[in-house]
């Protein structure tokens, strides 16, 4: 349990300084090209293709039968991610890059240590200018630009100006496999009047949404389970390192920020999670500590038999931008149906000896 504690510590310390630079412009603040994380949201689970193999597979391979994968080894990866977001003036997270904090703002560390494994999210968006911040003259008149009035649509990459806002309008993609309704090149019986009205609706619903300036988006999305720790921050003096947890409570010894410090579990309870989750009331050095040593001591217990492990969509990487707007359509369009996880299988190979 030890070397798990070690190990969590140094991963956490040498995840947390990855990026060091700080947004220079409006636009790069608002632009969250980053792992976002969120609350787990809950996922559906189907049988994945190694758990129907072909008969050519099955002969070529020597397979006598598949083997549902135990859930504790069903995820191929084990990362530790930082996310750092700024507090927004109406009181959302802005992620970015950013590592350092600066006197009189708010913020939020999120180290995320998980078993996962990366989905397609396929999803349909559309981009409108919702603004303009307008640029004051030293004569005190206003400059707009014409070009980009509210509602006009623009395109997904499309470069605008620093002063223009956007925002975006999230679906579900309703001709991918990844949400909860069957898909289309799975539909069985596909002659069948009910399931040719099924398909016929969902491209319909797609085609309408194209239409209407609707653009094809898709970025990886995490499933998995894991530990999440939760920093809250607000920055008293000059400017404080966000770069990782030591550093944190570094900075809070020395009474240049105060917070506060939430740990929890993604999709992983029962009775070990109880025994071991700290209660940390106030974010200091000695918080911390316990934090990460009951982090390392539930992170050794993910793979115990008496381990509750429920698979959750726990993130996103944002490979689009467009700040809180967009991350807030693909967060509504993740939780109003669920994405399918496809959970594989091992084989019993026939004994040739």
């Amino acid at each position: 349990m030890k070397t798990a504690t070690l190990i969590l510590s140094s991963l956490i310390i040498a995840g947390c300084n990855l990026t060091t630079n700080t947004p220079a412009t409006l636009a790069e603040t608002q632009t969250s090209y980053s792992y976002i994380p969120f609350d787990p949201l809950p996922v559906q689970t189907l049988l994945g293709a190694s758990c129907s193999p072909s008969e050519e597979e099955k002969l070529f391979k020597s397979i006598r039968q598949p083997v549902l994968r135990d859930l504790r080894h069903a995820f191929p990866d084990q990362t530790v991610r930082l996310a750092v977001a700024e507090f927004t003036a109406n009181g959302g997270l802005s992620f970015g890059p950013s590592t350092v904090g600066f006197e009189g703002k708010s913020y939020q560390v999120i180290i995320d240590y998980a078993n996962t494994d990366t989905v397609k999210g396929s999803f349909l968006v559309k981009r409108e200018i919702s603004g303009q911040i307008p640029e004051t003259k030293w004569w005190g008149g206003k400059y707009t630009l014409p070009k980009y009035e509210t509602y006009k649509q623009v395109k997904l990459f499309e470069d605008i100006p620093m002063r223009v806002i956007s925002k975006y309008s999230v679906e579900p993609n309703p001709t991918v496999s990844l949400f909860n309704k069957p898909p289309i090149q799975f539909v069985e019986n596909k002659s069948s009047e009910l399931n040719q009205k099924v398909v016929k609706q969902r491209i319909d619903q797609a085609e309408k949404l194209l239409i209407k300036g609707y653009e094809v988006v898709n970025l990886p999305v995490y499933v998995g389970v894991g530990l999440r720790l939760t920093a809250t921050i607000n920055v008293l003096n000059g400017k404080v390192n966000l770069s990782g947890l030591p550093a944190i409570a570094a900075e809070a010894q020395s009474g240049n920020l105060t917070g506060t410090l939430v740990v929890q579990t993604l999709g992983a309870t029962g009775e070990l999670v109880s025994a071991n989750l700290p209660l940390p009331s106030e974010l200091n050095r000695t918080t911390v500590q316990n934090s990460i040593l009951s982090l390392g001591s539930i992170k050794a217990l993910l793979y115990d038999d008496k381990m509750h492990i429920t698979p959750r969509v726990i993130g996103i990487y944002n490979p689009i931008g467009g700040g809180q707007s967009f991350v807030n359509g693909i967060i509504s369009a993740l939780a109003s149906e669920r994405l399918t996880w496809y959970r594989p299988c091992d084989y019993i190979y026939d004994d040739k000896s």
